[in-house]
């Protein structure tokens, strides 16, 4: 593949370096075929919503590796008070492998590595997907090796890599930023925002969703955040990787910034290509769960022990534009950028 040429925009070239880097590999080495009569298993996935395309990139790379599994589904609500139910029905189902998806829905199965004895699973294999920060959201002391009985793959590209993309399409001097306290992954990500404003040039606009009695984050509460940030002078909002803010309501986040005049980008798939985000970059999906498969096969297949196998980011991002969006705004993307981006309308 040759270079392209990246002068429209300051960043640009920066983007096209990432997107063109060397991946970690989607599919395993070379493997031995399996018999005819492989050994059946039995995997849980634990979802906070119904199974999208990281699942079925999980599910494809397990049936083109011929394994003969049976997979079922338990929903989580994504409360705390009901963490503890859902921890029992897994139980009741006897897996040999924990699929989760999130940081919340792995924490409510895994519980933090220096918990105490507890109602978390600590004796099943547990692979995660979409899980933005492992250490520091507790759930692993350190993720080469895991140490624990949880490994996975995280999907968010680096925040200074995620601004060089920001800037290539749209350059900004003030960046709004909600945080969800309820979600540390939110917390993290603007606590690296706020260290890295100075010497990036910008300004962080911050507005903090509001929980109620019972530590709920408030959703009513969006629509007046996104349009103070808005009268504040914010240039682009950053939907961070939040459970709330970019799969629950990401209808609401992205469709009330298009009503604000108010350009978005986000750090996760489904709110860009499922809602009306602008851009985002991102590890594509499908790909996340193919070697989240992969790490599964490891450990029902090769038999490696799950505490010995790393917890890994992907290291190629998907840039993808929602022309429709774009089009709304009157803001359309560079051509350097559409050469190599995905576009959905």
């Amino acid at each position: 593949m040759q270079w392209l040429e990246a002068r429209q925009r300051p960043g640009v070239a920066l983007i096209l370096a990432t997107l063109l880097a060397a991946s970690v590999p989607m599919h395993a080495p070379a493997q031995t075929p399996q018999p005819a009569a492989a050994p059946g298993y039995h995997i849980v996935m634990v979802l906070p919503h119904q199974p999208e395309n990281t699942e079925a990139g999980f599910q494809d790379y397990l049936l083109k590796r011929k394994l003969n599994v049976k997979i079922d589904t338990v929903v989580y609500s994504g409360r705390a008070e009901d963490a503890a139910a859902t921890v029992e029905k897994v139980r009741a189902l006897a897996p040999d492998l924990i699929y989760t998806w999130g940081t919340g829905t792995t924490l409510a199965m895994a519980g933090k590595h220096d918990a105490g004895p507890d109602q978390h699973i600590r004796d099943i294999p547990i692979v995660f997907t979409e899980v933005t920060d492992p250490v520091g959201s507790g759930l692993l002391r350190q993720t080469k090796p895991p140490g624990r009985n949880v490994t996975g793959v995280s999907h968010v590209a680096p925040v200074a890599v995620q601004l060089n993309a920001m800037r290539g399409y749209l350059p900004f001097k003030r960046l709004g930023y909600i945080t969800n306290p309820a979600e540390s992954n939110t917390v993290g990500v603007a606590d690296e925002l706020r260290r890295m404003a100075g010497s990036e040039g910008f300004e962080l606009l911050e507005a903090k969703v509001p929980l109620d009695a019972s530590g709920q984050a408030q959703a009513q509460a969006l629509p007046a955040l996104i349009r103070g940030l808005r009268e504040r002078g914010a240039d682009l909002l950053y939907v961070g990787p939040s459970t709330f803010l970019a799969f629950t309501h990401r209808d609401l986040v992205s469709k009330t910034a298009i009503a604000e005049g108010l350009p978005t980008f986000c750090a996760t798939e489904s709110i860009v290509r499922k809602a009306s985000c602008m851009f985002g970059l991102f590890a594509n999906g499908t790909n996340v769960g193919r070697f989240a498969g992969y790490k599964a096969a490891q450990i029902l297949v090769d038999k490696t022990p799950v505490e010995r196998i790393p917890a890994e980011s992907l290291q190629r991002f998907s840039l993808l534009i929602n022309m429709g969006t774009a089009k709304a705004l009157g803001l359309y993307p560079p051509l350097a950028l559409l050469n190599v981006a995905e576009v959905v309308q």
